[in-house]
């Protein structure tokens, strides 16, 4: 019993032994490794500090829950306290040029509505949402077709300025 005891313990130590070598070769290896590679490092920016500020409401501060208005106010703005014509209730797109009168002296326009209403324009005239008036009804020279000049106001609705766009209807030939 007693060999076998001391047999074990041999054995015990012969391994142990032979690990210790292995972990020397390789705790040799990492300390060269972390020698011969250096990484530059920069040193971290300075923070600069704070100061926070505390709002009052009678305090000259702006309100930051209110949105600023222009200092200057915007021209291209349209009325939006008139009364809404009915060609005013259809998109632009979804409105046909189909004619063009003559009467006493004056030239009008006739547009048709996606429902079939037809409707007489002329300039000054108030049509599609985006409070678009006719500004001009001219025959165009190279085409030889009748157009509606029309100007639309469209607001942007992160700064609240009011843009033109300006837009061209041809007369619609039937087919």
């Amino acid at each position: 019993m007693i060999r076998k005891q001391s047999l074990i313990c041999l054995i015990a130590v012969l391994l142990s032994a032979c690990g210790a070598a292995q972990n020397d070769d390789l705790t040799q290896f990492m300390n060269q490794a972390d020698q011969a590679v250096v990484a530059p490092v920069e040193p971290l920016p300075e923070v600069q500090g704070f100061s926070p500020r505390q709002y009052n409401a009678d305090n000259s501060l702006h309100d930051p829950f209110v949105p600023r208005k222009a200092a200057v106010q915007n021209t291209n703005q349209p009325d939006l306290k008139r009364t809404k014509e009915p060609l005013e209730a259809y998109p632009l797109e979804s409105l046909k040029f189909v004619g063009v009168m003559s009467k006493k002296g004056s030239m009008f326009a006739t547009i048709q509505t996606p429902d079939s209403m037809v409707y007489q324009v002329k300039p000054g005239s108030h049509l599609g949402e985006k409070f678009g008036v006719i500004t001009a009804l001219a025959e165009n020279s190279q085409t030889l077709k009748y157009e509606l000049k029309i100007k639309e106001s469209i607001q942007d609705p992160v700064s609240g300025e009011w843009a033109e766009q300006l837009t061209t209807l041809e007369l619609q030939e039937h087919q």
